[in-house]
């Protein structure tokens, strides 16, 4: 929560110290859109931890809904804790307090994040125009994606066990998954990247003047800005994110306006996850206790 709040403290700073460019944007404000975007985000956020529920039923562990959105919810702020081992050691840490085996939470990350990335990658190919990535380099990521994406449920000991020194690797090696639940947790991801894009192409109807082809725009760069700040170095892909969306925008909107909207999307999520914080941390539900260890 500290470090959420300096980031947010950050922004505001920042924001009043470069207060004379804003004169140089031109977004608009258009609340109708602003409103349809809210439960779309919601419902890209439940759909993630939904899938990370399933995912874990997968191998074995079936959590009660509430129980895995609020555990879900409370991990989620790990990730602007630099460096991103804390994500995988809150979830792990989290996971293991409702009796889900050691390592076996961050293990479940590990999947989490290449079926985003998966989704992500495919999302960008489908969305972005070919002046922005050509036809070739469309095909071939969106065909990758797919191929990947089928493949997971199946390969991933195999790949998993390359890095065997790992524990959260080494534990996804010898872990045996049901099939059909992991593709079931795959379409939950699914799901949600593909309301997570139509929830910014409503964001950026609320604030930009965009026409019907920006559709498939908008949705295809946030996407990818998504998984370039997954791959990037910064804390839950500060500013790599905010980079990408503005090369990708600024050709249709303006630098300007396209670093206006990035930033603003930003705030957006921020105020999301410090809500989802709370939620995780407010509610209690009941959570399964570990069983008594054999005497």
């Amino acid at each position: 929560m500290v470090v959420a709040l300096t980031a947010v403290g950050i922004l505001i700073w920042v924001g009043r110290g470069n207060a004379t460019e804003l004169g140089k944007v031109h977004l608009r404000f258009d609340a109708s859109w602003l409103v349809l975007a809210l439960p779309l985000y919601a419902t890209s956020s439940l759909f993630l931890a939904l899938g990370w529920r399933q995912e874990l039923a997968a191998f074995g562990h079936r959590l009660p809904v509430l129980v895995a959105i609020r555990l879900w919810c409370r991990a989620q702020l790990a990730r602007y804790i630099p460096t991103g081992l804390a994500a995988f050691a809150s979830r792990e840490v989290l996971a293991r307090d409702v009796g889900v085996p050691s390592m076996l939470g961050a293990a479940s990350l590990v999947v989490e994040l290449v079926t985003v990335i998966g989704w992500g990658c495919l999302a960008a190919a489908i969305g972005l125009p070919s002046s922005l990535l050509s036809s070739g380099l469309r095909i071939a990521l969106g065909a990758g994606s797919v191929a990947g994406l089928v493949a997971l449920p199946i390969v991933y000991p195999r790949v998993a066990a390359v890095g065997r020194r790992i524990p959260a690797l080494a534990t996804l090696a010898s872990t045996p998954g049901r099939r059909g639940a992991l593709y079931g947790s795959l379409a939950l991801y699914g799901v949600s990247i593909a309301v997570k894009s139509a929830c910014f192409v409503a964001f950026g109807a609320a604030l930009l003047s965009i026409r019907g082809g920006d559709t498939w725009l908008l949705a295809g760069a946030v996407q990818a800005a998504a998984v370039i700040g997954i791959i990037g170095v910064t804390p839950a892909g500060i500013g790599v994110r905010e980079g990408a969306i503005i090369g990708l925008l600024s050709h249709r909107f303006g630098t300007t306006d396209a670093a206006a909207i990035a930033v603003a999307w930003r705030a957006w999520e921020f105020a999301f996850e410090l809500a989802w914080l709370g939620f995780g941390t407010v509610v209690r539900a009941r959570s399964p206790k570990p069983a008594p260890a054999p005497r």
